[in-house]
């Protein structure tokens, strides 16, 4: 059976402390639907401890910089960035959300932004941003030129039992993609964003999604370099229909 979502939201509250972080200051947060996702998310950066200094690529979006606060509050990482070209307007609003945060605001996919990210960090948090990239492999390889030590991807997958092959890469794009793309129901009233989304010709991370199952993930990490250790998969928000499940995966160089 399944555990509820109380469960998961008691675990995340004893998980977040001790700490200053207040939940009511995420406004962006649907603590119920996506708690056992931030726990699961919190859980593999405290997998990799103890390391000196984290990067959050694209760490704004819904969480409010989240991740970032974790790792200076909770864990005491003496260094912490996070990277985003989003600024989300509760972040704007609430000046405790970015007390101490060391935020860049800039595109990750571009050579001359990573430039200034003078020294690599040794642990980096790639949550729910790689599906987005245009040029994927162009904008992984900048981001692990820029960790030493740990690579942690979470994000919704395809289940290799669902594709006809390992390794599968696939461009939702198109109307006909729509049945495919597993947060459709948390949008659905998004209209504006589905409209551009079915435009395949607009080049904008907002309105472009992969579908990569885990062994293309595992596949191209090692080529880089980098080796699994740890992998666990989950429902979380996604619906029970869905054919889709959310990943977590820890990756060491080696």
């Amino acid at each position: 059976m399944a555990k509820s979502k109380t469960v998961y939201l008691s675990k995340l509250d004893r998980l977040l402390q001790p700490s200053t972080i207040d939940k009511a200051d995420y406004k962006s947060i649907d603590w119920e639907n996506d708690g056992e996702t931030i726990l699961r998310k919190v859980s593999m950066i405290e997998r990799c401890l103890p390391v000196e200094s984290v990067v959050d690529f694209g760490g704004m979006w819904e969480v409010d910089g989240l991740y970032s606060r974790v790792c200076m509050e909770r864990f005491k990482i003496a260094r912490v960035t996070m990277v985003d070209e989003y600024v989300s307007e509760n972040w704007v609003r609430n000046p405790s959300l970015r007390s101490g945060v060391d935020f860049r605001k800039g595109d990750f996919s571009e050579e001359g932004f990573m430039s200034t990210l003078e020294e690599p960090y040794d642990l980096a948090l790639a949550y729910d941003v790689l599906p987005h990239q245009i040029d994927l492999i162009h904008t992984l390889t900048l981001m692990l030129s820029k960790t030493r030590k740990f690579f942690l991807i979470s994000q919704p997958i395809l289940p290799e039992k669902t594709m006809p092959f390992r390794n599968c890469l696939v461009l939702l794009s198109g109307s006909k993609a729509y049945g495919l793309i597993p947060f459709k129901e948390k949008w659905a009233e998004e209209t504006d964003y589905w409209a551009n989304f079915s435009n395949a010709a607009i080049r904008d991370t907002s309105h472009w999604l992969w579908g990569m199952t885990p062994s293309f993930i595992e596949s191209i990490m090692k080529s880089y370099g980098w080796e699994i250790v740890y992998r666990e998969f989950w429902r979380g928000w996604l619906p029970k229909s869905s054919k889709w499940r959310i990943c977590g995966l820890i990756f060491k160089k080696f």
